[in-house]
């Protein structure tokens, strides 16, 4: 089965969506545009809808308010995506798994590929985008450890993000020729 006929596919079934998500610097955005092009549907990044939204980044949301707030936005901007019918691949705020909603729409709407790594690989990569709030070890190690049965729980597929994108890209869309 071709890519595109993965994404005919996937056009075809109840769940249009493919919403890539993960912690901080696990490659969400790469990862999601790699797999939106193979399958000659739309991406769509949580950081740029929210940053459209707002028109402010989510790093200076969280300055400005709170990272609750910042969280709220995440989720509703996630809720939003999956609100459209057009078949499209989305990369998703690592928050929007302890929001029950978008557990629920998640479950719905869409099949979710979450991407994991080690915390210093993590804080490694997050360190070289200005547009993540900074963390430390031990403040990204109790998120993961509070997160990681959330994503668990909404996984279709879950992939090892240290390995080179492209090969993650490939193993998104080989689970999607399976289904």
């Amino acid at each position: 089965m071709s890519d595109s006929t993965v994404g005919a596919s996937v056009a075809a079934t109840d769940k249009a969506m493919v919403v890539v998500t993960g912690p901080m610097g696990a490659g969400k955005s790469t990862v999601a545009t790699a797999v939106a092009d193979a399958l000659g549907v739309p991406h769509r990044d949580s950081d740029h809808d929210l940053e459209a939204l707002t028109g402010k980044p989510g790093v200076q949301l969280a300055a400005e308010h709170d990272v609750a707030v910042l969280h709220r936005l995440e989720a509703a901007v996630l809720l939003g995506a999956l609100a459209d019918d057009r078949p499209t691949v989305v990369s998703a705020a690592a928050s929007v798994v302890e929001d029950e909603w978008c557990r629920m729409a998640l479950a719905a709407r869409a099949t979710t590929v979450v991407l994991t790594a080690p915390v210093d690989e993590l804080l490694r990569r997050a360190a070289t985008g200005e547009h993540r709030r900074p963390m430390t070890a031990e403040e990204l190690t109790a998120l993961m450890a509070r997160r990681q049965p959330l994503f668990d729980a909404v996984a279709d597929l879950t992939i090892d993000a240290r390995q080179p994108a492209d090969e993650v890209a490939e193993a998104v869309l080989a689970h999607l020729r399976r289904r």
